[in-house]
């Protein structure tokens, strides 16, 4: 009797640990496009966006916990590096394609916080 209970309780521990491997898994899989972005042979500057843009927004959703005030937040510093630093500021280029890397960014850290609640 008491090699059955500790089995029973031996293969909830192991069946709870796995669960939390898993988990973990999953969760670094959804940031594994960071990985392939910094190794693939896209620009610097649309590298530079997509990382940028990822870490803005796991930065601030730790500090709102929100995921669409997060996004917002982080497109809207997208937006205004845009208009004030490379168009006002005549600082660089400003370009459509640096928001579309920015929302990609963005994107993943949805993805990632979404994964975060399972």
């Amino acid at each position: 009797m008491k090699l059955t209970i500790l089995s029973i309780v031996f293969l909830f521990v192991l069946n709870t640990s796995a669960k939390a491997q898993l988990k973990e898994a999953a969760q670094m899989a959804t940031l594994s496009p960071i990985l392939i972005v910094m190794n693939s042979d896209i620009e610097r500057y649309k590298k530079s966006h997509y990382t940028l843009s990822t870490i803005s927004y796991l930065g601030s959703y730790m500090i709102t916990d929100s995921i669409w005030k997060s996004a917002a937040i982080t497109l809207g510093l997208g937006i205004t590096k845009e208009l004030v630093y490379d168009s006002l500021l005549d600082m660089g280029t400003p370009l459509w394609e640096d928001m579309l890397w920015n929302t990609l960014g963005v994107s993943q850290g949805v993805v990632f916080t979404f994964s975060l609640k399972f």
